[in-house]
């Protein structure tokens, strides 16, 4: 027979939105079974409805506070063994759940912790519409090792022979195949939610990420190549948001997000005869916020993107420099662009320049790349300007051009040519093996 304080709180349950309300009608001390029963109540009505699932989490969160009953050296300790439980619960039953129903309940609790950042929430809607396409009908407690593994080589090449009516059907679900980082991704975000429901233990053991190089050698433009990327897409406007984001990273190292997360009050543009710069906050993993110079041609392409930015609306310092395109004609100032800004723009530029495997984060390479091939430029500065850190970061970066190697080379080349040496140790050589067969020849003679 239920207790009658535990069966008026869970009544309660349907007419509060915080389990602390409910809690606080349950008369004390609490009991382990108590919280068990109120934790059973928000697993079994709690999803996949967002009400009850904020107060699932407020119970998670205000049980800590409800349960202070600590016992001396914690031995048979309500509040630690209350912990245990809440540590060790399963994400509103999420194991039982199919995964899109899984996928959509996660991104929920997710998005409720402000520490994540948007950015994160984009990447992992993302590569749930990847998984969904495997992992449609699957049940979260259903998904095995087996399962994992035929995943990455289906995402790999873009194939899956389904079985309809007897017979074998190759299709090609997604749009295209993935390189060996996306799939590691895809599936990082998928064990997490297995982690979240307690069902990624038993696959651990059994997963193993498909190899990535730790270094890629990137293809550098030339400095002809460089004048003829911007003396072809200037003055296009279907192209200019592209060639302004474009200049910024050639001349500043800011790559695409960082571009996209400058407000307003982060771009201080003085007179001429003075150093104009833009702060960069913190946009990956707390790493990169730094204050970077600009130069003139950096300078320039700011001033068109502030002009940009006022003709769409932004005012306020707090309003972002590139906003939120929400429709067309139609801006959000004060909410972030999202990754596809730049598409359409891109697009037309690589078209009129003809560089069609041109990335925009290349350029962050070639920047990287031209002020560590300049002599009295000290590394420290190129990396401090870019953001990076660690030795690692700092041998991928420090590639150069095949031009710049090859000066390099020239400038320890010996003096004499090593052609015309190579010939005359040769004839030396000859003329060596000539002498002593002669030599050979006469003393065979004398002794004859």
């Amino acid at each position: 027979m239920m207790d009658q304080r535990i069966h008026r709180a869970l009544n309660s349950a349907c007419r509060t939105d915080s389990l602390k309300e409910v809690l606080q009608t349950m008369s004390k001390p609490f009991q382990v079974e108590d919280i068990l029963k109120v934790l059973e109540f928000a697993e079994k009505y709690g999803s996949p409805n967002l009400k009850n699932f904020e107060m699932f989490k407020a119970f998670k969160v205000d049980v800590f506070n409800l349960c202070d009953q600590h016992t001396p050296d914690h031995i048979n300790c309500p509040a630690c063994e209350s912990a245990d439980l809440l540590v060790k619960a399963d994400l509103l039953g999420m194991a039982k759940m199919k995964f899109p129903d899984a996928a959509e309940l996660w991104m929920k609790y997710r998005r409720l912790n402000h520490k994540i950042r948007e950015r994160t929430h984009e990447t992992n809607d993302d590569y749930i519409r990847a998984l969904k396409i495997f992992f449609n009908g699957q049940y979260m407690s259903g998904i095995t090792p087996g399962m994992l593994k035929s995943y990455q080589e289906a995402r790999l090449n873009n194939l899956l022979v389904i079985q309809e009516k007897g017979k074998n059907q190759a299709i090609q679900p997604w749009k295209k195949k993935a390189g060996h980082s996306r799939v590691n991704h895809e599936l990082n975000c998928l064990s997490q939610m297995l982690r979240d429901c307690k069902e990624w233990p038993k696959l651990k053991s059994f997963y193993f990420p498909l190899t990535i190089p730790s270094w890629s050698p990137r293809e550098i433009l030339t400095e002809e190549q460089e004048e003829e990327l911007f003396r072809k897409a200037a003055g296009v406007p279907e192209a200019s948001l592209a060639y302004c984001v474009a200049v910024i990273t050639n001349n500043t190292t800011a790559s695409g997000i960082e571009i996209r997360g400058l407000r307003l009050k982060d771009i201080f543009l003085r007179p001429p005869d003075e150093i104009s710069d833009f702060y960069i906050r913190e946009t990956k993993g707390d790493q990169r916020p730094r204050r970077v110079p600009m130069n003139r041609a950096a300078r320039w392409a700011f001033e068109q993107l502030y002009k940009r930015a006022i003709k769409l609306g932004c005012s306020d310092p707090e309003h972002f420099l590139i906003p939120f395109r929400n429709k067309k004609n139609f801006y959000e100032p004060d909410k972030m662009s999202s990754r596809w800004v730049l598409r359409r723009s891109w697009n037309i530029l690589r078209q009129l320049t003809g560089f069609k495997g041109l990335r925009p984060h290349d350029l962050r390479h070639h920047c990287i790349t031209k002020m560590l091939e300049q002599a009295d430029v000290n590394p420290e500065t190129v990396f401090a300007m870019a953001g990076h850190i660690g030795e690692k970061m700092m041998r991928y970066y420090s590639h150069q051009r095949i031009k710049a190697k090859f000066a390099a080379a020239s400038a320890i080349e010996p003096t004499f040519e090593m052609k015309v040496a190579a010939a005359e140790g040769r004839r030396r050589h000859l003329a060596e093996k000539r002498r002593q067969k002669e030599a050979s020849r006469a003393k065979l003679t004398l002794e004859s």
